[in-house]
């Protein structure tokens, strides 16, 4: 299997990995805990709009105004008074996010009646009950719940006397709040307290809107009330919300026709402020029963005025006072957060403070107020397009890290994550659109990249096993580790090394092989590659390259050592004795072998091309020694290695032949004959002869071909089995001098 086909296999496994694990419960509970928080805390506190202002029932007051911190225990007459200096400052809808719930003097419950209808645009909170009720069978067993929800409202009067009663429930502590409910499933569908707050303040746009649905649709169920003024009559909005919040919900194309509308040439020069408010009932009603609560900030980021200021304005009781015109805005009257732990309307957020200081309940309904107001909800993704996204980013990852190596696999991976966390920031930031972040980053991309990681070392480790089986049976144990070793270490690619290359050939190969059928060979050459592999693998070689009769042996290593030089000269030893035995292994026939050998640098690894890769080694070394092998042939010698192959040692004996450009090359060698280890029995006739044979190569280099002939003659006249001497006679005899510009090195033309 190819490199990208893996990498395309883990990134859809990576993709569906993701698409499953979002659709878990627990997860979707930590997204929304977890991610989203980790969007608005980056993101920070943004401005809230103008449109809404929160009154406090903050601790403060009470004690400006000399009253208890509990505000339940608060004369109702205050808030009477307040309703009246909220209504002299022109606020245009009221919402009072207390629960009147129990009966108090009746006066005061009667004069906060009255200040309610004389505001007229009041909503007032209506508290909703959980009922839990066991079921049992009948034998007795319990069986399961029935959860019921109820509405408390406010006693009388004071229930009778608002435009409107709305609840907003919301759970409490430790439940993390991160949405509000539009309207509610459990009591009939009904709208919440932002949902009516927002009908009333956009009351001047509900006009228009009916006449846009009646445009689209004519045959419609419209509501009764038509008119911005019939709004404000006792009970007509929540009935006209419910009956558009069906109407829309029951024609789905009604939204989007209507949106349609909006966007024709006919609104295009109207308000664009009208357009935007009207957009927001169309989408209010037409989507779902819930909404992602987009937090402008901290405790008290939208503002905030205590109940004291409305009420006693001239009181200096803070020493910062601040000026705030409510002509014409929403406002929310409720319990701060700062009169904790006297009440309980405090709810755990994502700007809920260290210090235990949580969002009061009616900055979280001012928040949603101004979120339908201004279209600016959290938005998350919709489900397909959540599940392409992650599809998306986990073929991308999982391509990424697949493709690369390990290191930078980790660098591409980590960018990639910091890539989408800006961009997913960039999305919340200007949009409010709320890309998922655990999913992707903490899972998909550790999965990503630990599986390739994984696979990676599954391959390295299965490479290596392939190059023990393969090399196993070539070369020693220590080599094959050292190249396993390698390759895990991702030096699977070629090594530039020093190394000793020996070179070898076989005399009379080419005659055996015509007169041999082709078994017999094999067999031959089996057995002849046996007894020249055993001096090789003994003294530490690897086997590079077998071809026909020719063997090619390598010792490597990272630096020039003397000792790899030394094992591969009594490798070449080894094999010369060997090959002087009349038979090779069982089979009666005789191989002579020349042997060549030179050191130096070399380029060892994988070499080929498509689907065809050998390991073996590429360099001017591997050459040359194989060109000084064939020296052999016409010097009549059987193991030649150059100066460089003996430098640095003493212990063996060698007689300098002299020097040759090889054919090709522009430098000269030296090139030694390998005679055997010093403390072999030479005797002094051969050294003497020795001594004879180094005069005459001097005399030689020095020019003197003449005196170099005589010298050489005497030598073959003694030794005529040398025909090395004997090559350097006809040489003489044949030029009798040598060329001006002779440097005392011999050029071979042939290879």
């Amino acid at each position: 299997m190819t490199r990208p086909a893996k990498a395309l296999i883990l990134g859809v496994f990576t993709g569906i990995l993701g698409i499953l694990v979002s659709c878990f419960p627990f997860i979707i509970d930590l997204e929304e805990a977890a991610g989203l928080d980790w969007l608005f805390t980056l993101r920070g506190p943004i401005t809230p709009p103008d449109d809404v202002v929160i009154v406090s029932i903050d601790k403060a007051s009470a004690d400006a105004l000399n009253l208890p911190t509990e505000p339940g225990k608060w004369p109702r007459s205050y808030h009477a008074e307040l309703l009246g200096k909220l209504t002299e400052a022109g606020a245009a809808v009221i919402a009072l996010d207390i629960h009147f719930k129990e009966q108090r003097d009746p006066e005061s419950d009667a004069a906060l009646a009255q200040a309610i209808e004389a505001a007229g645009r009041v909503v007032l909170f209506e508290y909703t009950k959980k009922d839990i009720t066991r079921l049992y069978d009948k034998s007795g067993h319990y069986s399961g719940e029935l959860i019921t929800q109820r509405l408390l409202p406010p006693v009388e009067p004071i229930a009778s006397a608002p435009l409107a009663l709305a609840p907003f429930p919301l759970p409490v502590f430790p439940v993390k709040v991160s949405r509000f409910w539009a309207f509610t499933p459990g009591t009939g569908n009904l709208p919440t307290e932002p949902v009516v707050v927002l009908q009333l303040y956009t009351a001047a746009q509900y006009p228009d809107l009916i006449a846009l649905i009646r445009q689209e649709n004519p045959f419609t169920r419209l509501p009764a009330v038509r008119t911005a003024a019939g709004l404000f009559e006792k009970h007509a909005v929540r009935e006209s919300i419910q009956t558009l919040r069906q109407l829309f919900t029951s024609s789905p194309s009604l939204a989007k026709d209507v949106t349609t509308a909006l966007n024709s040439e006919k609104w295009h020069d109207d308000n664009p402020e009208q357009q935007a408010m009207l957009r927001a009932l169309v989408k209010l009603y037409s989507k779902g029963e819930s909404r992602y609560l987009n937090f402008y900030g901290p405790p008290q980021t939208i503002t905030t005025i205590p109940f004291v200021q409305i009420l006693r304005p001239e009181m200096d009781f803070t020493g910062v006072r601040q000026t705030v015109d409510l002509l014409g805005k929403a406002v929310f009257v409720g319990y701060s957060e700062r009169l904790q732990p006297e009440q309980l309307d405090e709810f755990y957020t994502v700007y809920s403070q260290n210090n235990g200081l949580h969002l009061s309940g009616v900055e979280i309904a001012a928040t949603a107020f101004a979120n339908l107001l201004k279209d600016n909800p959290v938005r998350p993704l919709p489900l397909p397009a959540q599940f392409l996204l992650l599809a998306g980013w986990g073929l991308l990852l999982g391509c990424c890290v697949r493709l690369l190596p390990v290191l930078p696999a980790v660098t591409v991976s980590m960018c990639l994550a910091a890539l989408y966390l800006v961009v997913s920031q960039l999305m919340f930031n200007q949009y409010a659109i709320w890309l998922p972040l655990l999913v992707p980053l903490l899972l998909q991309g550790p999965f990503a990249l630990f599986l390739a990681i994984i696979w990676h070392y599954l391959e390295i480790r299965q490479e290596r096993e392939s190059i023990r089986t393969a090399f196993g049976l070539y070369l020693p144990a220590s080599v094959v580790d050292e190249l396993a070793n390698d390759l895990a270490k991702g030096k699977s690619e070629s090594q530039l090394v020093y190394g000793t290359c020996l070179s070898t050939d076989a005399d009379k190969y080419t005659t055996l092989s015509e007169g041999m059928d082709p078994a017999t060979l094999a067999e031959l050459m089996n057995a002849y590659y046996e007894t020249l592999f055993a001096p090789v693998r003994q003294y530490g070689g690897i086997i590079s390259d077998v071809v026909g009769d020719a063997m090619l042996a390598l010792w490597t290593s990272s630096t020039p050592e003397s000792e790899l030089r030394r094992k591969a000269i009594f490798a070449a030893l080894a094999i010369n004795e060997i090959v002087k035995q009349p038979e090779v292994g069982n089979i009666p026939h005789h191989l002579p072998t020349r042997i060549g050998l030179h050191t130096g640098r070399v380029l060892l690894g994988s070499i080929g091309a498509v689907d065809h890769f050998e390991y073996r080694a590429v360099g001017d070394i591997v050459n040359t020694s194989t060109r000084i092998q064939s020296m052999n042939t016409y010097l009549g010698t059987r193991v030649l290695l150059t100066k460089q192959v003996l430098e640095g040692m003493d212990e063996f004996f060698t007689r300098d032949i002299g020097s040759f450009i090889l054919a090709g090359k522009t430098q000269p060698l030296v090139i030694h004959e390998l005679l055997g280890h010093r403390d072999a029995d030479i005797g002094s006739a051969v050294i003497e002869q020795q001594l004879l044979f180094t005069e005459g190569l001097t005399t030689f280099r020095q020019g003197n071909w003449a005196r170099a002939e005589k010298i050489f003659t005497q030598h073959h006249a003694v030794n005529q089995n040398d025909c090395v001497s004997r090559y350097y006679v006809n040489l003489c005899r044949h030029h009798r001098q040598p060329d001006k510009d002779w440097n005392g090195a011999i050029r071979l033309d042939t290879k």
